[in-house]
């Protein structure tokens, strides 16, 4: 496996539902975060609690029908990636460049550099009609 060498600061943000979370993961200080209802501040709004310290990306060398992606904290692998162009986040049109698994669940990933679409709008963008 190779470590992933970013050429700048980046994000990685994922969403998850059943139950709804959100983990982001920023290159530049190596946190992920877990965002969820269920931690709040005093004002029940969301709070991201520390789920990984000095995380790093690890790509898999040999591709099994997709790349594949580790986000890693020591040896803990917190979240496995593939780059499908298939990722979903359960709720929404968004389609996500990478299927994010973590524990359980399923969810939708994307970066600075390759964000989830709105499907609805490309389907407009072709005249096709969805019912929306």
């Amino acid at each position: 496996m190779l470590a992933a060498q970013p050429a700048s600061a980046a994000t990685l943000h994922c969403e998850f539902t059943e139950p709804w979370i959100a983990i982001d993961f920023d290159t530049a200080t190596g946190l992920v975060t877990l965002t969820s209802p269920d931690e709040t501040d005093p004002a029940s709004k969301p709070m991201p609690k520390v789920i990984g310290e000095n995380a790093r990306l690890v790509r898999e060398d040999a591709w099994r029908d997709y790349q594949t992606f580790y986000l890693k904290a020591g040896e803990e692998t917190i979240i496995t990636l593939q780059l499908t162009g298939l990722g979903d986040d359960g709720m929404s049109d968004f389609i996500f460049p990478f299927v994010g698994s973590y524990g359980q669940l399923a969810g939708g990933c994307e970066t600075d550099s390759a964000p989830a679409y709105d499907l609805a709008r490309v389907y407009e963008d072709f005249g096709i009609r969805t019912g929306h």
